[in-house]
């Protein structure tokens, strides 16, 4: 039987002696964004063939970078000494909680762990008066955008430019690079 699982708060002590979650994704879909008269939608097609992407965090999201930042929290998910999940959050503009980064470790997915996390990150911003939370994904990575639909997120949304000329984009046709999706999730939702 595994250990029991709990989420605590980070520290800087706690990050440095922190060990790398393994966050590679198996994607088997995907990602198509319709828009619509009553908004936006997102819809999955079958890839040909499944591939193992990883989702580096974004630039300002490592929780190094989150701990020092005013009013920003890095949240651990661990089953005994052993670190399995982390999320970051930030307060960000107009009152909204930023989570910039929430990654599980491959081993421990479908277990509840991304929830205890977005539970954890959800007590914060409401602690800081926030309206909700904020996440901004891509189109590239339909895993995220599947558990956001999946936990009250609502994509209201996108910015075609964001992701056009990042390394990972450069190489595709134009018609053909992610572009950034916004989902928002109030607090207690």
């Amino acid at each position: 039987m595994s250990e029991v699982r709990v989420v605590r708060r980070m520290t800087p002590e706690m990050l440095r002696g922190m060990g790398r979650l393994e966050d590679g994704v198996l994607v088997g879909e995907e990602t198509m964004l319709r828009v619509g008269r009553s908004g936006f939608t997102l819809s999955y097609l079958p890839l040909p063939k499944a591939v193992w992407r990883s989702f580096p965090p974004a630039s300002g999201a490592l929780p190094e970078q989150v701990l020092r930042a005013d009013k920003g929290a890095v949240f651990g998910a661990w089953e005994g000494d052993r670190i399995i999940g982390l999320a970051c959050i930030r307060m960000g503009s107009a009152g909204w909680a930023e989570l910039v980064d929430i990654r599980v470790d491959a081993a421990h997915r479908r277990c509840g762990i991304a929830r205890m996390l977005l539970d954890a990150c959800d007590r914060f911003a409401a602690e800081q008066g926030a309206r909700g939370i904020r996440l901004e994904a891509s189109e590239a990575n339909p895993v995220l955008c599947q558990f956001c639909e999946h936990t009250g997120f609502v994509l209201h949304g996108l910015d075609r430019m964001a992701l056009v000329y990042t390394e990972a984009e450069r190489s595709k046709p134009m018609a053909r690079r992610a572009c950034a999706l916004y989902f928002y999730r109030l607090c207690g939702a």
